[in-house]
């Protein structure tokens, strides 16, 4: 697996409870974000395949991948924000492959970014943050 920026892109991290944050009544982080100037080509963390294209009102457009990781078991990684859709549902990507385009979509978004999460089951993408695991120590674990 792979990040899919440079670390000196990220702007939020997981569980992190920002002054915006709580000024706005929201939860604490439930991704990690990197800022990314719009247009920007994301490349697919893992090996996997789109499950999901969805337009959410707080995330934007998503698209939702799944992977497995190094014990075999299956996770959902929603790329959200994105400028439009990204691949069709059942598009086989490997590792690297663009899976969409940053972009500034859905009510949580203030600026063109990628808010990548992991969960552990495909309705954890969108909440139920008890089911998401920090994106970054998930990629580390699995490289």
């Amino acid at each position: 697996m792979r990040f899919p920026f440079d670390w000196k892109k990220i702007t939020g991290r997981f569980g992190t409870l920002s002054e915006y944050r709580k000024a706005n009544g929201m939860q604490a982080h439930s991704g990690v974000d990197w800022a990314m100037p719009e247009k920007t080509p994301i490349p697919a963390i893992a090996q996997g395949t789109i499950v999901l294209q969805q337009f959410s009102k707080v995330l934007g457009n998503v698209s939702v991948q799944r992977v497995m990781s190094k014990d075999g078991k299956l996770w959902y990684v929603g790329y959200c924000h994105l400028k439009a859709e990204g691949l069709e549902v059942g598009t086989k990507v490997q590792e690297g492959d663009t899976i969409g385009f940053v972009g500034n979509t859905g009510s949580a978004s203030t600026a063109s970014h990628l808010h990548l999460t992991v969960g552990a089951k495909l309705k954890s993408v969108f909440g139920a943050t008890s089911e998401k695991i920090d994106p970054i120590q998930f990629i580390k674990d699995n490289k």
